[in-house]
Order: structure tokens, then sequence, then C-alpha cells
């Protein structure tokens, strides 16, 4: 099977009440970024806690491609840059995955040139604008070619730049991809209204323990004066919340009670509130949550914000959770426009709400007011992008009887071993095609194997 998982079909027999402990893998979004950024670097590098999903797995046969010699088992990346070479990335493998984005950054600030195809990943509207628009500040020359970007620097190198993003969305993608760049940049380059987000903050501290200068990261200014080198460094890879997050809402929208290990609470925080304004049961610990939930959730208001407030990778798991509400509940997506396109499929489990999406695809917030049923029942779905999968599965889980969801690989994009965990909470859930196989890339024996 290649890497990208082929067509699968996961088979759901809800009703159970799912009860147990979830020791959370380490986060997609993050691994996504520091993967890249360990080519800023020559040498050899390992990365641990690196989540099992399909999105890594194409991410790594990308950077193969560039002459990085590449080993991932056990959890556990192993990469040798020392031969890496500058390549064209036309559309491919990089075509289906967002992160792919940032090997532009990588690339133009070592190589002063770049020609990549345009990235994918979940079919969310997502513009790449933000990213070009940074790199002309940054002095580069940037073409739109039908769907290969080119970009060139007239001076052989990227120079530092201030960068002011968009209040309100505060792009993740785009910090991250200006952070990677500009550690080798001549002079000095600012993000205003810069993203917060832990996975930004993580790749920030490990880019700075390569060596490169960064301060301000974890606050919306962040500033990063290039250096001419950076050294391979080790580093492992923070906990997804994300992940975490839908256990939690496993749990609760079954009426058990599932415990999560290794998230920070405080990464949680707004979305547990609205768990406790539902009538769950949340304590937290250290580095523990728990969530318990007996009947019907309480109708509430949901809105999507930038990092700290209520993540929009979670609202679609949170709606298939109010979809049983007793009452009326509004979710307001103000990050993107198509997330709340899971409500098409979301009904045909029974589910009940009212959804306007602008047609503008600009045009922000989009609304969907929440009807709630005391009961979903079993249907045939299909998972329309990655968070809208977890979302669908949160639904079959709760309702009666077998549920089928089709193109349930993109549900594999981000969550790592995700039968098993769901089977050892009590689910009975099966994948009806093989998981994605593994990257087979060696390193030889310099690494000691």
């Amino acid at each position: 099977m290649e890497c990208d998982g082929s067509m699968a079909t996961l088979r759901v027999v809800g009703g159970r009440r799912l009860k147990g402990v979830v020791e959370v893998s380490g986060s997609k979004n993050a691994a996504l970024a520091l993967l890249p950024a360990a080519l800023l670097c020559r040498g050899q590098v390992s990365f641990y806690r690196v989540p099992e999903i399909i999105d890594v797995h194409i991410l790594l046969e990308i950077i193969k491609t560039l002459g990085v010699e590449v080993l991932f088992e056990n959890e556990t990346v192993r990469l040798d840059t020392t031969q890496l070479t500058p390549r064209p990335l036309p559309n491919g493998s990089v075509a289906q995955i967002r992160a792919s984005i940032y090997l532009a950054g990588v690339l133009l600030t070592q190589f002063g040139e770049v020609t990549i195809g345009l990235p994918g990943g979940c079919p969310l509207n997502r513009q790449v604008d933000f990213h070009l628009d940074a790199f002309q500040r940054m002095g580069a020359k940037v073409w739109l070619e039908g769907e290969i970007i080119r970009a060139i620097c007239p001076s052989g190198k990227l120079c530092g730049a201030v960068i002011e993003l968009d209040p309100r969305w505060r792009s993740v993608g785009t910090t991250v991809n200006v952070m990677l760049a500009a550690s080798l940049a001549d002079g000095v380059t600012v993000i205003k209204n810069a993203a917060m987000e832990p996975e930004v903050v993580a790749c920030a501290r490990y880019l700075k323990a390569m060596g490169a200068k960064i301060s301000g990261e974890g606050t919306p200014v962040v500033k990063i004066e290039g250096v001419k080198r950076l050294s391979p460094t080790d580093w492992t890879v923070i906990p997804d919340r994300m992940e975490a997050g839908t256990y939690l809402l496993a749990g609760a929208i079954t009426n058990g009670e599932v415990t999560v290990t290794g998230v920070p609470p405080e990464w949680l925080r707004p979305f547990l509130q609205k768990l406790v304004e539902a009538g769950a049961n949340v304590e937290v610990d250290d580095d523990k949550i728990t969530v318990s939930m007996d009947g019907r959730p309480r109708p509430i208001a949901v809105v999507t914000e930038p990092f700290p407030g209520f993540p929009t990778d979670l609202q679609p798991p949170m709606g298939a959770f109010l979809a049983k509400c007793d009452g009326v509940s509004l979710i307001v997506e103000t990050i993107h426009r198509d997330r709340l396109l899971y409500w098409e499929e979301l009904q045909k489990l029974g589910a009940k709400a009212r959804v306007e999406i602008a047609e503008n695809p600009k045009r922000l917030p989009c609304l969907a007011w929440v009807y709630g049923v005391p009961e979903l029942h079993n249907s045939e779905v299909t998972a329309p992008d990655l968070r809208a999968g977890a979302a669908l599965l949160l639904a079959g889980l709760s309702a009666e009887g077998e549920t089928l969801i089709h193109q349930a690989e993109k549900i594999q994009r981000g969550y790592a071993h995700i039968v098993e965990k769901l089977s050892s909470l009590g689910a009975e859930v099966d994948m009806l095609t093989e998981e994605p196989e593994r990257v087979s890339g060696h390193v030889g024996a310099k690494f000691g194997y």
C-alpha cells in the first residue's frame, strides 16, 4: 500500500460506553513542522514520539527525494541530511499534504530558489497567499504558474523583514514558514500577529536548540535574527492536544469515562470549559485529564478562535457531541469557511442542524444552529476531511447499530493507531482495509543499525 493510504472504510458498532486511559501520541501539527526544520542543518538528527500517521509518511517520502536518508520505526524518525540536494518538487506527494509548503521556506532560505507544487491536505480553502507574500517581503520574487510555485532570491539570500499577519487568523502555517526561512536569512525578521499555538512554540524552541536566534515565541510578536548555520539536534515531539480532545469527547458522547495522559490541561482550557458548560465532569492533573458524562449535553455556544481560544480542529468533534444536546446549540466557525461541511454527512446519522456558509470564500464567520436529538442512528457516511471524519466516528460510537465511514484514510491522516486505542476503551471498530505501510528508507550503518 502506498504511504498516502488507499481507500479505507471504518466499521463502527455504536452504543457502548467507553472507559479507560489513552496515552496521547505525538502532535501531528508539531511533527509536520519539525521534520522540515531539520533540513536547515547538515548531519544526523533523531525525532522521538513521532506519530505514525499518513501525513508524516508522505512528508518523509518527499524529504527522501531531496537526498535525505530516512528511517522511521517505533515512533522514531532518523534523518541524515548530509546529502541534501535541492530539486524541483512538482505535484504528486507534495499535493497530498498541507505541510509540504514548509519545504518552500526551508529550500528558499538555503539555496536562493525553489520550485514546488501547491500543497494539499484537507480541502478547506486554505490559501498559500500568506506564505508567498511573506517570501516577497523577504526579498524573493515569486510566481504562481498553474499548480507550481516558483521563487528566487535575486540577491541569493532572503533578507529580514517585518511580516504582519491578519490578526483574525494568526496563521499557524505562515508563522512557522517565516520562522524557518528567517532563521538563516540575512538580518532581522519580525512577525506581527504571530500564531501562539503550542505547536508553533515547539518549532521555535527546536530551532533555538539548533542555534537559531528567536525571541517572543508564544506571544503575538516573534523576532528572528538570522544566523549563518544551524546544528543537528535531536528532539521529542510534543503531545497532540487535538487527539486528546477527540478521545475525551469519545468518552463524553458515549456517556462513559475517558482519561488522556501526557497533555498539559492548559493547552485545552477553552475546550474543557465548554465541556463543563455542557454538563460533563472534568478532572485535571498535571498531565492527565479525565472526562465523564451522564445524560445528554446542555446546549452551549462555541466560537472558534486562534490559540488560546477554542481550536478549530476540535470544532467538528464538538459538533458531533452537541448533536445530542438537550436544546439548541450554536457553533460559530471563524477560521476555516468549509469547516462546517461535515453536517451534510452527520445528518445521515440523524443529527439536525441549520448551517450558513457564505458564498464568498473570504467571508467569515460561518454558523451552525444545532437542534439536539435524543439519539443518533447508524448509517453509511463519507469523511470529507480529517476532523470531519473524527466527528463522524464519534457520532458512530454514540449511534445504535453498525455505521460505515468511507474514505476513513482521511482519519488516519491525523490519528495514530486509532482502531487500537478505541478498542482499548471498549469500542467495537474495525478498519476494513490495511493500514498504510511505514516508510522503508534506511540511513545505513551510520546510526548503528
